[in-house]
C-alpha cells in the first residue's frame, strides 16, 4: 500500500511537471523576447552573421549551435540578472533552468553523466560475455537488455548536448524501450526460454505497445504528461515484479539479492527528479545528480545476470549428466 501511495504521488508531481514544459516564465517574458528579437536583428544577418560564424568555436559549429541559438543563450543570462535584479527566482527556460554550456555541450553535467551509464553498460556487458557461455539460459535475453540500455544513453547523452525535437524524441523513445525490456526480462526469468512461444508472449505484447507509444507520441501528440504516466506504469509494474520474484527465490538464489537491491535504488534515485531546483553553478540539478546516481547501478545488476545465467546453466548440465 505505501508503494502504491508512492507511486501515485510520483505520477501526480512528474505529471505536473511536464504540464509546465510547453511554456516557461523565462522564455515568455518580455524581456527575454526583447532581447533575442534584437539579437537577431543585429548579429545573425549580412556581414555580421559571416563574423559569427567565423569566429564561433569548433565545438559550437559541431554540435549545431545557430547565430539564433546563441542570442537565445545570451538573453536567457540578461533576463536570469533581470529577475534577480527585481528579487524573483530563478526562471525556467522552454522547460528547463539555465545551465551553462561547455564544448557546445547545452546541459554538461546530464551528458556527461549518460556517457557514463552508457561506459558502464557497455563495459559490465563486456565482463557479462566473458563470464558466461553463449549458451546459458537467458544469455540472448540479457545481451540485447544490454544494446538496448547502451542506445538509450547514447541518445539521452546526445539530447542532453543539444536538444532538437529529434533528439527529444529519440531519447524519450530509447528509455522506454529500456523500461520495457526489463520488464520483458522479469516475465522471461518467469516463464524460461526452453519452450519457444514461452518468452514470444510477453514479446510480442511489449512490443505492441511500444510501437503503438512511439506512434502517438511521434504523429498524434507528443505528450509529455502521458509519456511520463507510461513510463512510470510499466516502471510500477516492472519494480513491484522483480521485488516479488526476490521473496519467491531469495532462499533458494543466493544472488537474488542484488536484483532487488538494484530495484530498491532506482526507486529511490528516481525522488531525485522530484526535488526541482535550479542548478548549482549552473551546471548541477537534480535530473544529473539522477543520471550520476544510476552510473554504479550496471555493476550491481550485471553481477547478477552473469550469476543468474550460471546458476542456470550449470542446472541444466546437472539434469543433463545426473
Amino acid at each position: 500500500m505505501k508503494m502504491a501511495l508512492y507511486w501515485i504521488a510520483v505520477v501526480s508531481l512528474m505529471t505536473a511537471y511536464c504540464r509546465r514544459v510547453g511554456a516557461s516564465n523565462g522564455d515568455a517574458s518580455p524581456v527575454f523576447g526583447r532581447c533575442v528579437r534584437r539579437c537577431v536583428e543585429a548579429g545573425c544577418n549580412g556581414t555580421a552573421l559571416e563574423l559569427f560564424r567565423r569566429a564561433q568555436p569548433l565545438c559550437d559549429q559541431l554540435t549545431g549551435w545557430r547565430c539564433a541559438d546563441e542570442c537565445r543563450y545570451g538573453c536567457m543570462w540578461q533576463t536570469v540578472a533581470a529577475f534577480a535584479s527585481e528579487g524573483y527566482k530563478v526562471p525556467q527556460f522552454y522547460g528547463k533552468w539555465p545551465f551553462v554550456k561547455w564544448l557546445g555541450m547545452q546541459e554538461p553535467a546530464s551528458a556527461i553523466f549518460s556517457a557514463l551509464n552508457l561506459l558502464a553498460h557497455l563495459g559490465m556487458y563486456l565482463e557479462f560475455r566473458r563470464s558466461v557461455p553463449p549458451s546459458a539460459p537467458m544469455f540472448f535475453v540479457w545481451s540485447a537488455y544490454a544494446f538496448i540500455a547502451v542506445n538509450a544513453w547514447l541518445w539521452s547523452t546526445i539530447f542532453h548536448t543539444r536538444d532538437f525535437e529529434l533528439t527529444e524524441m529519440l531519447d524519450y523513445f530509447c528509455a522506454v524501450s529500456g523500461v520495457l525490456y526489463s520488464l520483458f526480462g522479469l516475465c522471461v526469468r518467469i516463464t524460461g526460454t526452453d519452450v519457444w512461444w514461452r518468452p514470444a508472449l510477453p514479446a510480442v505484447a511489449i512490443l505492441a505497445f511500444f510501437v503503438y507509444h512511439v506512434h502517438y507520441l511521434a504523429f498524434v501528440k507528443f505528450d509529455y504528461g502521458y509519456n511520463m504516466r507510461a513510463n512510470i506504469a510499466v516502471g510500477v509494474v516492472n519494480s513491484i515484479g522483480w521485488i516479488i520474484w526476490y521473496v519467491l527465490k531469495r532462499k533458494l538464489l543466493k544472488h537474488a539479492w542484488k536484483v532487488a537491491l538494484t530495484v530498491v535504488l532506482v526507486n529511490l534515485l528516481l525522488t531525485l527528479e522530484l526535488w526541482d531546483f535550479p542548478p548549482l553553478w549552473w551546471t548541477f540539478d537534480a535530473h544529473c545528480i539522477w543520471h550520476l546516481g544510476t552510473a554504479p547501478l550496471p555493476f550491481l545488476l550485471y553481477s547478477f545476470f552473469i550469476d543468474d545465467c550460471i546458476y542456470l546453466y550449470e542446472a541444466r548440465e546437472k539434469l543433463k549428466f545426473p
